[in-house]
């Protein structure tokens, strides 16, 4: 099979590495998506963990499980990098789904970023303002974007952080995600999950699952 790239997911990391922790917008769903995606569940509940890999990191002290025999891409900044936003990407992409423009549509996304301020267990509900604009902005530049439910809190796992459903275009083709703040620590992740409207329940059926099995804390290998 001819290698594709990634469809592009939003990253703006700048705005973790500056935020200052002390100081969304809406809108109605489009009719070509279902109204909500699925929420977190906290478990990879809704299919066989047997259909799932897992991919730990000892470095930035995650766990995900990612549907098995979907391709991966990983990006890591380079050590003696001076300037450094994006400190991991991991990216898993469903080869038999859909394409456009050459690129994968239906993925699953982690990145790991550096934040400008520790964040402990309660600073997200403190300064909630601060990160709803934070995930706000993450989506900003996205074209057509429709954020389709208010930014709202969750808990993932333990970890206390926000979700956001939009809607946006690749090339013409209607795409529907769904997106995980969750800062900790040193560290801010965003977690994501995107696909097509042709492609919905079957890449949702990984997607859910995967995306609720994420979880920060410490793990034994990388």
């Amino acid at each position: 099979m001819r290698a594709r790239r990634l469809a592009p997911l939003p990253a703006l990391a700048a705005l973790l590495v500056t935020v200052s922790l002390l100081g969304a917008c809406s809108s109605n769903a489009t009719s070509t998506l279902p109204e909500q995606v699925p929420s977190a569940t906290g478990s990879p509940s809704g299919a066989p963990v047997s259909a799932f890999g897992l991919t730990t990191s000892a470095k930035y002290q995650f766990s995900i499980r990612y549907p098995l025999r979907w391709v991966s891409a990983v990006q890591a900044a380079k050590s003696g990098d001076k300037v450094v936003t994006t400190l991991l990407s991991l990216s898993w992409a469903d080869p038999k789904g859909k394409v456009v423009g050459g690129g994968f549509v239906d993925t699953l996304h982690v990145s790991v970023y550096a934040m400008s301020k520790k964040v402990g267990p309660h600073d997200v509900a403190t300064h909630r303002a601060a990160f709803v604009a934070i995930a706000a902005g993450m989506l900003k530049d996205l074209p057509h974007l429709r954020i389709t439910e208010p930014i709202r809190p969750l808990t993932l796992n333990g970890t206390p952080g926000l979700q956001v459903t939009y809607t946006y275009t690749v090339q013409g083709a209607r795409v529907g995600a769904m997106s995980y703040l969750l800062p900790k620590g040193r560290y801010g992740y965003w977690v994501s999950g995107q696909s097509s409207a042709t492609t919905w329940s079957s890449a949702w059926s990984k997607l859910a699952p995967a995306m609720a099995s994420f979880t920060i804390g410490p793990v034994k290998g990388s």
